[in-house]
């Protein structure tokens, strides 16, 4: 597989119909193992800015970003009052950017996957850039028993369903300490709860905050991803569209005209209508873009007069 793209080099990525996010191509042999199960032979791996997720594209779809684009996307921005906080924030990391070596140390940190550093080689030396972006994990004896199509995992997986029930079963009859119940095989980065516990008090000086963080976790849960969200993202899609709707009649009113406008929530809920592979969210999608009808018509007339102006 040939490509001029290389490790540690920054690139536009475009998901569905979002705008195209600053993202750094990243290691394969630095994923974690729920990323790297997906892996395509004809796909890299890239991390995006401001954002806990990673994506498989075909290089041919990535569009460099180099320093020139970063700057006049600032530049511009600074006079768009109606571009995204979000995304201004990723290109703005964009910027910052100065070493892979850097970003790995900080994206590992938080993941709390210190221990992968070490095991590649990483705790002593410098992780250069500019390496081949389709090489793949080193093969040991667990890799070659899962393989890139995840069958290992699936039994691993069953084995260990089997011991949690039996865990589950035998601690029915006493007290069970939180750090002492089965944890999933696979867990999240930290980060990517964080949006659920700010949620828990949907606080009116925080409603532009919340509102798009509200965007973001329903957008990575549902849009923003390779394969068809699980449980657990359904699940909490569920309860992040009903705490919308929940607090939609609010006095004064949470989700107002500048909620709307800065986290373009509407919009988002709009592309989980018109996705046929979401029907079971599009009953409560319509009912809150019903509700937000009248701030979405007065959204739509600012921009045929900003466009006029």
């Amino acid at each position: 597989m040939t490509s001029n793209l290389l490790t540690g080099d920054l690139v536009l990525c475009k998901v569905g119909s979002f705008a195209p996010w600053p993202a750094v191509v990243f290691p394969q042999r630095f994923l974690r193992k729920d990323v790297y199960r997906r892996r395509r032979a004809d796909c890299v791996a890239v991390c995006f800015f401001n954002d806990e997720t990673y994506f498989w594209d075909k290089p041919s779809r990535l569009k460099p970003l180099s320093k020139e684009h970063i700057d006049e996307f600032l530049r511009n921005a600074d006079s768009r009052y109606s571009e995204d906080p979000v995304l201004v924030r990723a290109y703005e990391e964009a910027r910052d950017f100065t070493s892979l070596h850097e970003f790995l140390l900080q994206r590992l940190r938080e993941e709390k996957r210190m221990l992968d550093m070490e095991e590649n080689g990483g705790k002593d030396h410098k992780i250069e850039a500019g390496q081949d972006p389709f090489e793949g994990k080193t093969p040991s004896a667990k890799t070659s028993r899962e393989g890139i199509d995840g069958k290992g995992d699936k039994a691993g997986s069953a084995g260990r369903s089997g011991k949690s029930k039996a865990s589950r079963s035998s601690s029915s009859s006493r007290s069970v300490s939180s750090s002492s119940r089965p944890q999933p095989a696979v867990s999240s980065p930290p980060s990517s709860t964080a949006p659920s516990r700010k949620l828990a008090r949907l606080d009116h000086g925080k409603r532009i905050e919340i509102s798009m963080l509200l965007r973001r976790k329903l957008q990575t849960n549902l849009v923003q991803r390779n394969a068809p969200p699980g449980v657990d993202e359904i699940k909490e899609s569920h309860k992040l569209l009903s705490k919308i709707s929940e607090n939609m009649a609010s006095n004064p009113q949470f989700f107002d005209l500048e909620a709307l406008r800065v986290s373009k929530l509407h919009k988002l809920l709009k592309v989980i209508v018109s996705d046929d592979n979401l029907k079971e969210f599009h009953g409560q999608c319509s009912d809150v873009l019903e509700a937000w009808k009248d701030a979405i018509a007065q959204l739509r007339k600012e921009k045929v007069r900003a466009q006029e102006s």
